[in-house]
């Protein structure tokens, strides 16, 4: 494979994922969920936000890059509050 084919298989992949993420997220808001889009961030506080999701999140919850759904309303507010 040269180097255009796995740019190009790997964009690919990259828009499926982005696809799949949007028909889960909105089958999910169908069944209650809350969606959250964040502003754009730094790699550290990306990583500041992955660490408080495991400590103070209890529900379900799915997340591809800045749009995270939340099953627990109480979760979804509490994420606002603090990242948004």
């Amino acid at each position: 494979m040269n180097i255009e084919e796995e740019i190009i298989s790997t964009m690919g992949r990259e828009i499926q994922k982005e696809i799949d993420f949007e028909v889960l997220a909105g089958m999910l808001k169908e069944l209650g969920w809350t969606r959250v889009v964040l502003s754009p961030m730094t790699k550290e506080d990306s990583d500041a936000i992955d660490k408080w999701v495991i400590e103070y999140v209890n529900g379900p919850h799915e997340t591809l890059g800045l749009v995270w759904m939340f099953q627990d309303s109480a979760d979804a507010i509490n994420f606002t509050l603090r990242w948004r």
